[in-house]
């Protein structure tokens, strides 16, 4: 994990919770013994919806905003994200406007308060700052997860969350509880991909063959990291036994793996590692394109399910049922651990063995491909 994000947390769960204490001393802070009533959706107007942290969260919040464009057709919808989710916004085609909180913090404070809200629905499940902007909006009616104390006051309206069950129905959770029934959440084939194209000094690169799989060898935290030696065996299985090229994607700190993948595959020839050479918006339309996406549990993971590709994702520290997706055409490797899962708001339990990915093996990969792709 990033020293930067290692730093945000710590910023979070000091300054952000004095603020969320300050701002619960104000008379706009909730005590919530009353009963709320339920929103009028016909009056809303502008809606601000909080999303942090990375790509992950928001691909699975996306099929849940699709909902809430419906609902609410003539409502303006503003997000607070990070940079790094603008591209994904982008291939979501979001028609919204995008409030980045991690670039000028006084800029985004005054559009913040500069607008008005009829609803803030704040979709982080555990840290403070989120909270301390929807209270900022000013916002009548403000929406978040029941869970931290410190930021309780600063909502209207709290809805449980609960740390089972998949997390694309807990952010649905949040918007039922103001627009009631909405279709059931599927996060498969939710972004059409419309406009994707993969630019042709970069498609005249890939091997020619029976199609491509994409690979992403790295990982955010190495709790989730796979061996070099097993990747090798997984890429020399797609090259063999499904007769595919291989694409190795990710950021320059992913490049010396792909490296050392491809010294211990024999046919090397048929593989090609773009890490650290494309913007996201190219990925994703590399992803597109091809026949499976194989790695462990990412945002690019995410994303490859709502682009309805086939995928099978490895699981060790975080929740497969919180996180994974399983039915015809994506899979989830995983081996039972009695401590698994340890990965729960960001934060990894310290494992100096981490069996949970050691034990998994490349003909488990294999085998999961081949049914994936039989589908």
């Amino acid at each position: 994990m990033s020293v930067r994000n290692n730093l945000l947390k710590a910023v979070d769960a000091t300054v952000g919770a004095l603020m969320c204490r300050f701002l619960s001393l104000s008379p706009r802070a909730v005590n919530h013994a009353d009963k709320f009533p339920d929103l009028d959706r016909n009056g809303i107007g502008r809606i601000l919806l909080i999303r942090p942290g990375g790509m992950g969260d928001m691909v699975v919040l996306w099929p849940v905003i699709r909902m809430l464009e419906k609902a609410c057709p003539d409502a303006e919808i503003d997000i607070v994200c990070e940079k790094r989710n603008i591209s994904v916004l982008k291939i979501a085609g979001f028609k919204g406007r995008a409030m980045v909180y991690d670039g000028n913090p006084f800029s985004f404070l005054g559009k913040l308060r500069g607008n008005k809200y009829d609803l803030a629905i704040d979709t982080e499940q555990f840290h403070h700052f989120s909270a301390v902007f929807a209270f900022l909006s000013g916002a009548p009616v403000r929406i978040g997860f029941k869970i931290n104390p410190r930021r309780n006051p600063l909502y209207t309206h709290l809805v449980n969350y609960s740390l089972e069950g998949y997390e694309g129905g807990q952010f649905l959770e949040l918007v039922k509880a103001v627009l009631g029934d909405l279709p059931e959440y599927e996060l498969k084939g939710c972004m059409s991909g419309e406009g994707l194209e993969v630019p042709g000094v970069v498609s005249e690169r890939i091997p020619s063959g029976d199609g491509y799989a994409v690979l992403q060898p790295g990982a955010s935290t190495h709790y989730k990291q796979w061996s070099v030696d097993k990747y090798a065996g997984l890429v020399s299985g797609l090259l063999d036994k499904q007769e595919l090229s291989v694409v190795y994607v990710g950021d320059g700190q992913d490049v010396r793996r792909c490296v050392d993948i491809n010294a211990r595959v024999s046919d090397d020839t048929r593989c090609l590692s773009l890490a650290g050479e494309l913007d996201l918006v190219v990925v994703a339309a590399l992803i597109k394109g091809s026949r499976v996406f194989v790695g462990s549990d990412s945002g690019l993971a995410h994303l490859a399910v709502a682009l309805g590709v086939p995928t099978v994702i490895l699981f060790g520290p975080s929740d497969h049922r919180k996180w994974g997706v399983e039915n015809d055409q994506h899979a989830v490797v995983r081996k039972d651990m009695p401590c698994s899962p340890c990965f729960i708001f960001g934060y990894n339990k310290p494992c100096d063995s981490i069996a949970c990915m050691r034990q998994i093996e490349p003909a488990d990969v294999l085998a999961a491909v081949a049914i994936v792709l039989q589908a």
